[in-house]
C-alpha cells in the first residue's frame, strides 16, 4: 500500500486497481484471485515474446540482405543510437513506423509461432462441415468434410501459416517482402493478399479465442529488435549452421549465438 502512491495518480488506473473494482464489486472475489490475476499478467506471453523475438533476429541475420536492410531502413529514418525519445531505445511509435521492421517481426511469428500446437476443441452438436482443399498449394474451396459433433479438432499454427495456397510457393522460406508491396503490384492487390494471409495466421487465434495480450505481447519485440538493429552490431557466431528448434508447445530455440559490438552515436 505504501508503494501504491509512488509515481501514480488516480487518472490512470493500472490492472490491479482494476482487480480491486472487480473484487468491491463481487465481494465474492478473494484476494488470493487477485494475486493469481496478476501472476498471470505477469508470467503470460514471456515465453511467446521471447521467441518472437529470437526468431526475427536469427532469420533476419541468416536471411542475405535482410539485416542491412533493416538498419538502412532505421538510418532512412534518420535513427541513430543518440536521436531517440530514450537513451538507446527505440519507442514503439518509432518502431511502428519501419514497415521492413513489421515484415521482419510478421515473418518470423509466421514462420514460426510463439505457440506451434493448436488448442483443441470440442465439435458441436450437428457436426461441422470444413472445407477442403485439392492438393498441395489449392486454395480451392468447392468441397467440405463433415465431421461429426464432439470431435476433437485442433488446428496447428505452425502448420497453417506454411500453406502455399495462402503464403505462396514460397511459404517454407523465410522472405519479409511477402508483407510489402510487390513489384508491379497494386494497392488493392497487397490489400486483398495481406488480407488473405492475416485471415489464415493462427499465430495469436482468431476469432473470439485470439489472445487478448497479442497488442502488448508485439510491443516488445519491435522495440526489442529495432534497438539491438540500431545500437548493436550483430553477427551470428557460426553462420553456416543451423540453430535447432525443439517441437513442443512453446517450440524450444537452441543455438542463437551471436557477436554484439555497440555502436557509436
Amino acid at each position: 500500500a505504501s508503494r501504491d502512491s509512488e509515481g501514480k495518480t488516480p487518472a490512470q488506473p493500472d490492472y490491479l486497481d482494476r482487480f480491486i473494482e472487480a473484487k468491491t464489486a463481487d465481494p465474492t472475489i478473494t484476494d488470493t484471485q487477485m494475486v493469481g490475476w496478476a501472476m498471470i499478467n505477469i508470467a503470460a506471453g514471456a515465453d511467446t515474446t521471447a521467441i518472437s523475438i529470437r526468431s526475427a533476429l536469427y532469420y533476419a541475420l541468416r536471411t542475405p540482405g535482410a539485416w542491412a536492410r533493416l538498419r538502412a531502413e532505421l538510418a532512412d529514418a534518420g535513427l541513430t543510437p543518440t536521436r531517440v525519445e530514450h537513451p538507446s531505445i527505440v519507442s514503439l511509435k518509432q518502431a511502428r513506423r519501419l514497415p521492413y521492421l513489421e515484415a521482419v517481426v510478421c515473418e518470423a511469428i509466421r514462420y514460426l509461432p510463439g505457440v506451434s500446437l493448436g488448442l483443441e476443441r470440442y465439435v458441436p452438436a450437428g457436426g461441422q462441415r470444413l472445407p477442403s482443399q485439392h492438393g498441395p498449394g489449392s486454395s480451392s474451396l468447392d468441397s467440405y468434410s463433415s465431421v461429426p459433433q464432439g470431435t476433437i479438432l485442433a488446428f496447428n499454427p505452425y502448420i497453417i501459416n506454411r500453406n502455399r495456397g495462402v503464403w505462396g510457393a514460397d511459404a517454407h522460406a523465410f522472405r519479409p517482402e511477402r508483407w510489402l508491396r510487390g513489384e508491379g503490384e497494386s494497392s488493392d492487390g497487397l490489400a486483398r493478399r495481406l488480407r488473405a494471409m492475416n485471415d489464415a495466421d493462427l499465430s495469436f487465434g482468431a476469432g473470439s479465442r485470439m489472445c487478448v495480450g497479442k497488442h502488448v505481447g508485439l510491443m516488445p519485440v519491435y522495440k526489442v529488435v529495432a534497438t539491438l538493429a540500431l545500437c548493436y552490431d550483430v553477427e551470428l557466431v557460426r553462420p553456416e549452421r543451423e540453430w535447432t528448434v525443439v517441437g513442443s508447445w512453446f517450440p524450444r530455440q537452441e543455438g542463437l549465438e551471436v557477436r554484439m559490438k555497440r555502436r557509436g552515436g
